[in-house]
């Protein structure tokens, strides 16, 4: 028997995260949104195929290399802003 995600596991502390992985509908509305495909998209760019790696490196409590990732895609004005389009989306 495997066992649970850790990430999971304190995602569902949140009341807003508990909420949308308890809702799939709504889950699969905002993965399939635009704002979060341009943000992975920015994040696929600046991470390039270390990406993969960062998010299990963050997965597993290192997340160093993602955060150097998403602060470069955050320097950028493009960035910044879809950034703040993904956060409205999920304030909704």
């Amino acid at each position: 028997m495997s066992q649970p995600d850790p990430t999971l596991k304190e995602l569902s502390k949140d009341p807003k995260a508990a909420q949308l992985l308890g809702d799939t509908a709504a889950l699969k509305s905002l993965l399939a949104s635009p704002e979060t495909q341009k943000l992975v998209s920015l994040l696929n760019q600046k991470g390039g195929g270390g990406l993969q790696a960062a998010a299990k490196a963050a997965a597993k409590g290192q997340p160093d290399a993602l955060m150097g990732i998403l602060n470069q895609v955050m320097a950028s004005p493009e960035g910044a802003q879809a950034a703040e389009a993904f956060q409205k989306k999920t304030q909704q």
